[in-house]
């Protein structure tokens, strides 16, 4: 189910006040039934993958937290973590992984032993739900938390429907105990839930689709526009991801707060970082963090010496790449941020560089970053297009023309109504970011934030009714 649809008009605020409602021994009840509807509503087959990453998980973590030896539990362990990772790889890499190996041995579709694609379609959220469930079970490991007291209390942790879809990856220390509590509607709590969601549905209605008119005609058709087009598009992407996948976080957060549930912030105004590594700190943010803890770390951190650690930090990175998409373009993306994050650590590990940094006007600083995550972006979204090649061959072709100087037939064509929604999201997140006492009194005047969030959500949904909705676009990963 879409946030910015009909229907979630009104799933949400049935499902909110139901469970108000109810009795406090029915609430998680309510929660994990309407959570599971809410996953079915995509493709109810999908469900039974979301059920058995539920079962698996909780009982390897059962066994394993009874089992009396270390050999046991660590067996139990990786029942967990490769009974996800089998589920994350059969649905989608497994065709990636034939396209490898027709790519490696050459082979054309004519050929013997040419690998066909299954066609398996991807399920909805099985790149977030699965990581949240491989974190759990080594959190349980590791005593850093308790393990859930029942099936039920997981499978409501892992399958809560506001975060279910794209994240935020939550750990089970912020939220697994959440859901013994009993609540009750508290005030308190809808003046930032709904200021949260209203936020969320502004960058997704007013920026992102609108932001997604300009740049998708570039990218189906990018030899036909010039450097200054190409710039101006890759500009207003890395701007559209931005305000896509945080709007979806804010409405995610929104609602769960509005129930009286704390999900922890996701993207924490990223504009304003001054290093690509600062950029990934404050970019999904639950799942920088869950790159750390659990791959990072693994690997070694900086325990083993300075050359594994620019090792750790290059494969760490370089997994963010393939965990977005099982594609070539995704390997020289993740690839091209992992170089740079050992590039800056190395850069930045001598005192001389580090003062002349610290230098540098902060305008400039902030651009560095913004530039070279918008550069890479064209090999994130670039598509195989016809006469062209694939996916890096697009990417490669469109940095090319941008750095080459050469000019198109076709010019982008930017509203004024798309810039000034940008200037707001920027001001906003701004006011946000300072925290400056002015902006803290205005957002916290309820006449002000409920006037304006209510009239924002029902512009929304008048929009959602009388045009398509353009599907988030971490749903595709």
């Amino acid at each position: 189910m879409l946030f910015n649809s009909l229907q979630y008009l009104f799933f949400a605020p049935i499902v909110i006040s139901v469970y108000f409602l109810v009795p406090a021994r029915f609430q998680q009840f309510w929660l994990l039934v309407t959570s599971l509807y809410f996953y079915a509503v995509f493709r109810v087959p999908f469900i039974l993958l979301l059920i058995y990453s539920i079962v698996i998980t909780y009982f390897a973590v059962v066994w394993m937290d009874r089992s009396q030896t270390r050999a046991g539990k660590l067996f139990f362990l990786n029942i967990a973590i490769f009974g996800n990772l089998l589920l994350l790889y059969l649905f989608k890499y497994l065709d990636f992984s034939f396209t490898v190996w027709n790519t490696v041995l050459g082979l054309e579709p004519c050929e013997p032993h040419y690998a066909n694609p299954s066609g398996i379609l991807l399920p909805m959220g099985i790149s977030f739900f699965t990581l949240q469930a491989i974190a759990y079970a080594v959190d349980v490991y590791h005593k850093k938390v308790e393990r859930a007291q029942s099936l039920f209390q997981f499978g409501l942790f892992l399958s809560f429907f506001p975060q279910l879809v794209a994240g935020p990856i939550i750990r089970a220390q912020d939220m697994l105990h959440q859901f013994l509590e009993t609540y009750k509607f508290k005030k308190e709590n809808l003046l930032p839930g709904i200021r949260q969601l209203a936020w969320g549905l502004f960058k997704k209605t007013f920026v992102a689709d609108p932001i997604a008119a300009v740049v998708d005609p570039v990218f189906a058709n990018p030899m036909h526009y010039g450097w200054v087009s190409l710039a101006i598009t890759g500009s207003l992407y890395i701007i559209q991801m931005y305000c896509d996948f945080s709007g979806y976080s804010d409405v995610a957060i929104g609602t769960g707060r509005i129930m009286g549930f704390h999900i922890p912030i996701n993207f924490r105004q990223p504009f304003l970082s001054q290093t690509v590594s600062e950029f990934w700190r404050r970019w999904h943010i639950s799942f920088s963090s869950w790159l750390r803890e659990y791959v990072y770390i693994f690997l070694g951190g900086n325990k083993k010496g300075i050359p594994r650690t620019y090792l750790n930090l290059f494969l760490t990175t370089f997994v963010s790449g393939i965990w977005h998409g099982a594609d070539w373009n995704f390997i020289v993306w993740g690839f091209t941020h992992a170089s740079l994050m050992v590039i800056e650590r190395f850069a930045f590990s001598f005192e001389r560089v580090k003062n002349f940094w610290d230098r540098i006007p902060s305008f400039i600083k902030v651009a560095y970053p913004f530039t070279i995550f918008g550069l890479s972006m064209y090999f994130f979204r670039a598509r195989p297009v016809e006469g062209v090649g694939n996916s890096v061959e697009v990417g490669w072709a469109m940095v090319s023309r941008m750095f080459m100087g050469v000019s198109g037939d076709i010019t982008v064509s930017v509203p004024l109504s798309v810039l000034g929604t940008v200037f707001i999201l920027m001001f906003g997140d701004y006011l946000m970011e300072k925290e400056t006492p002015w902006a803290k009194r205005l957002f916290e005047n309820k006449l002000w934030v409920y006037g304006v969030s209510g009239v924002l959500i029902a512009i929304c949904f008048i929009l959602y009714s009388v045009t398509v909705s353009q599907p988030f676009l971490y749903f595709q990963f």
